[in-house]
């Protein structure tokens, strides 16, 4: 299930510029139409004190949903303010309610989204991040992926400040451990710079999810654990995350296209990971969250 695309050649990656950028097309990933009426809306249980005898207790009150639950003496000011978040997209304000991530990114389309990873010298952010790995859905249903390299640790600045661009315009970023390391790390990096890190709308981070889903089943919820799973993505020949930091430093001493093009297909692979696990917990009614 990896990418089609070949690596980079050599004298494209070693060119001059303030960093690299590569640029590889995978196949569409068919994420669930979202339905005219937002699925949220039919979840009384989103309302703070609302639970499931309660919620039983409305339907056969007549109240189905959270619009009909507007006119409700106790429970109408916050089915108000519920609405008008889902009608404005306010995804800040329905995460502060029951609503699941799963129910909140469902507001957006894929094209609104943004896949992210990254990878670092180390696992503190005193420590350079010199790769970072954006995906997103094309109109015709492709994802574009765009890897921005630092070819050396001069470079990480050019790097973060074309992330910030990158990030400007996204209304969901979704990760894997991304609340905890991704976005943590890069805004960590920026202000080392002095730059500031664009503000998040909302961050769908897939980790917590893949816990309650998986730990039950599976020996531990690592990205690559939960892709065999449940989707079958094998990653083959996968250079191990822990000797990544070790690989790039001998790469910027003696640049090699052969030290760095493993780190692109780990970093590439790990992003269409997310996408497709996305789209699984997305499509699977099944999977409660």
């Amino acid at each position: 299930m990896a990418s089609e695309a070949s690596f980079v050649p050599t004298y494209q990656l070693f060119g001059e510029g303030d960093y690299y950028i590569e640029e590889r097309i995978f196949p569409r990933v068919d994420f669930p139409r979202p339905s005219e009426k937002c699925a949220l809306l039919n979840d009384l249980q989103v309302i703070w004190g609302v639970g499931p005898v309660t919620e039983s207790k409305l339907k056969s009150e007549g109240y189905e949903d959270i619009e009909s639950l507007c006119s409700h003496v106790r429970w109408g000011d916050q089915a108000k303010a519920i609405l008008d978040a889902v009608r404005e997209r306010d995804a800040r304000f329905l995460s502060g309610t029951k609503a699941s991530d799963r129910q909140v990114v469902t507001l957006y389309s894929p094209c609104e989204m943004v896949f992210l990873d990254i990878e670092t010298c180390g696992l503190y952010s005193t420590f350079p991040l010199f790769l970072v790995g954006i995906m997103r859905q094309q109109e015709n249903g492709e994802m574009l992926l765009r890897q921005f390299l630092a070819r050396s640790y001069e470079e990480e600045i050019a790097v973060l400040a074309a992330v910030k661009q990158e990030l400007e315009g996204a209304c969901v970023i979704v990760t894997y451990n991304g609340l905890r390391f991704d976005m943590p790390y890069i805004r960590e990096r920026m202000a080392y710079y002095s730059m500031s890190c664009p503000e998040e709308r909302f961050h769908f981070d897939l980790l917590p999810a893949a816990r309650r889903l998986f730990r039950d089943v599976l020996p531990n919820c690592k990205l690559t654990t939960v892709a065999s799973y449940a989707l079958g993505y094998e990653r083959g020949d996968d250079i191990p995350g822990y000797m990544i930091p070790e690989v790039y430093h001998r790469f910027v001493v003696n640049p090699s296209s052969t030290l760095i093009r493993p780190i692109l297909e780990h970093n590439a692979m790990d992003i269409h990971t997310i996408a497709l696990l996305l789209a699984r917990i997305l499509d699977d009614g099944d999977l409660k969250m």
